[in-house]
């Protein structure tokens, strides 16, 4: 006779245990990427990070991400307690406000009257805007480490994660500059491969500009690391500051300016832009087209030799930034 197998039982946790704060735990464990990629398994999109706390007039919407297969924007609301009117009229406003296809509302518990909110946006509004409600919740077997669970409580009609694909799929339809781009950025990634590991594994972009990677965050606050071909002809590289802690984290680099720059072996350009974001950049010299592909070697070479050691020159001073605000919030 086989051994009877012993097995464990889930046991609930309170939010509050793994998050004890919305905007300072929630949401940065939320924009990771692993656990972006986690909330899109489950809805069927590919969910990658543009901005924590993004600026909406005077108010900060929680996460900005971008659905690559579509390319339109996504925004994200959490909220760890019951969910309420307040959060709801934040939705609306944000999602005006960003011009967002697709709204997903995180909630530890839903009522009724939002759940059915969510469904009526769904049924008035196009194709192209859809709304998602999902219920977070942590388990733990015994003694084990929390583990969270997603449960999508509203959705758009008869969406599953094959529609989802389909519609996406549908959706890539690529204008004459979209495909340049893309050509452009897949021949980047291409390159990459034993050069810049974390670009090597990224789905190149449709825009003028491409992510390599998330050289670190911390409350309220991300880095990351991103090239781009912007206006007068001009490539950059740069380590991009978002969320509502940014000009804070901004600050403490720019005070080891001498030393990053050492680090990089080149002069930053320090820009400061419109709500909390900051930049700094390296601008390739000369002219650089996009539509000119017999330039396009010599980019891509630059990009990759200049690209990683400016991730590498910051890596380490972001990691102290974020104990630093870390102290200074707590």
């Amino acid at each position: 006779m086989s051994a009877v197998v012993e097995l464990g039982r889930l046991q609930p946790v309170d939010l509050r245990q793994a998050w004890p704060d919305e905007a300072k735990n929630f949401t940065p464990w939320l924009a990771e990427e692993e656990n972006l990629a986690l909330l899109g398994s489950i809805l069927g999109l590919q969910l990658e990070l543009e901005a924590v706390e993004k600026q909406v007039g005077p108010f900060s919407a929680d996460i900005l991400a971008k659905e690559c297969a579509s390319g339109g924007w996504v925004l994200i609301e959490n909220q760890i307690e019951m969910t309420d009117h307040s959060h709801l009229g934040q939705i609306l406003t944000y999602a005006a406000g960003l011009d967002v296809s697709v709204v997903i509302w995180i909630a530890r518990d839903f009522r009724e009257q939002h759940r059915a909110a969510l469904d009526f946006l769904n049924r008035v509004t196009d194709e192209d805007h859809l709304f998602f409600g999902v219920k977070v919740e942590l388990f733990r077997i015994g003694e084990s480490t929390f583990a969270p669970n997603f449960t999508v409580v509203a959705k758009p009609n008869d969406w599953s994660k094959q529609t989802a694909a389909a519609k996406f799929a549908a959706e890539e339809t690529l204008s004459s500059t979209q495909a340049l781009y893309r050509e452009f950025w897949t021949q980047v990634t291409a390159k990459a491969c034993g050069v810049y590991p974390a670009l090597a594994s990224r789905k190149p972009y449709k825009g003028n500009w491409q992510t390599a990677e998330r050289i670190g965050s911390g409350p309220g606050f991300a880095v990351d690391g991103n090239a781009a071909f912007v206006t007068g002809n001009k490539l950059r590289i740069e380590a991009y500051i978002s969320g509502a802690s940014a000009p804070m984290a901004f600050d403490q680099l720019f005070q080891q300016r001498q030393e990053i720059e050492s680090r990089f072996g080149h002069e930053l350009v320090w820009e400061t832009l419109q709500g909390h974001e900051k930049r700094i950049a390296f601008y390739m010299p000369g002219v650089q087209k996009k539509d000119d592909k017999s330039q396009w070697p010599d980019q891509q070479n630059w990009l990759l030799e200049h690209w990683p050691k400016l991730a590498e020159a910051f890596r380490f001073y972001v990691a102290k930034v974020e104990i630093e605000i870390d102290g200074l919030e707590g």
